[in-house]
């Protein structure tokens, strides 16, 4: 027996056709897991190269985990609450041009649609239904002339969760190797490796969560994950050669 219409929506929105569940978070892991990886290493690769002892590279990269990542997130949840505050305030001022000004956002909203191809009789249809809310009339004004919806500034908490932990999860790694490691010699070498693996990590991830080729996200972030460590390796020996300290 065929399936009927209603069991094949059912199943084609339970399906993730349209990308995955994380990719409303995937900015946030990309963000302040690279920024966790590649400050870690920084710490750990000036510290080596200005020679400073293992304790100092545990006790600036400890520090740096949990200073830098509550900064991120905090930051990260000021810029979404500051761009939620902006997005009600020019809607409020929507609202209350649609009220003062009809006719002239009313053609706003025909010029807009008239842009997305729509012409005639179809175009006075939509231009019509869209102001016939007020509401709706707003919402497509904000997204029309300001690119703004309510999901753009969604879930400030959430969003600074997702940059906290990613930054803890990825920005370890390059330390583990001083917490753990018995072989003095190999720590550095073994702190890199790790770095290359989490920033390679980090970057299928990427690739994962938003569908594209695997290979394109691994790439670019171990590319710009490198460009950091080596500069901050080369200021570390710079500093040594030049003052005698890291920091």
């Amino acid at each position: 027996m065929p399936e009927s219409f209603a069991e094949r929506y059912k199943k084609h929105r339970a399906e993730e056709l349209h990308g995955h569940r994380l990719g409303n978070v995937i900015q946030d892991i990309v963000y302040g897991g690279n920024d966790g990886i590649v400050t870690t290493f920084a710490v750990v690769a000036g510290t080596m190269g200005a020679g400073l002892p293992r304790y100092i590279v545990i006790i600036l990269g400890l520090a740096n985990l949990l200073a830098d990542g509550i900064s991120m997130a905090t930051g990260a949840y000021l810029s979404l609450r500051s761009e939620r505050d902006q997005f009600k305030r020019i809607r409020r001022e929507e609202l209350e041009e649609i009220e003062d000004h009809p006719d002239l956002e009313r053609e706003e909203i025909r010029e807009f649609f008239s842009k997305k191809g729509f012409s005639g009789e179809d175009l006075e249809r939509v231009t019509a239904v869209i102001t016939k809310d007020k509401t709706v009339w707003a919402d497509t004004m904000m997204h029309a002339e300001h690119g703004l919806t309510t999901e753009s500034t969604d879930r400030p908490i959430l969003h600074a969760l997702m940059t906290f932990l990613s930054f803890q999860i990825f920005g370890i790694i390059p330390l583990l190797p001083y917490l753990f490691s018995p072989v003095p010699d190999q720590r550095f070498s073994v702190a890199v490796i790790s770095t290359a693996i989490a920033l390679a990590l980090l970057g299928l991830t990427k690739s994962w969560v938003t569908k594209e080729n695997l290979l394109r996200g691994p790439i670019e972030i171990v590319s710009v994950g490198a460009a950091g460590a080596f500069v901050a390796y080369g200021m570390g020996v710079l500093l040594k050669s030049t003052v005698g300290v890291a920091l």
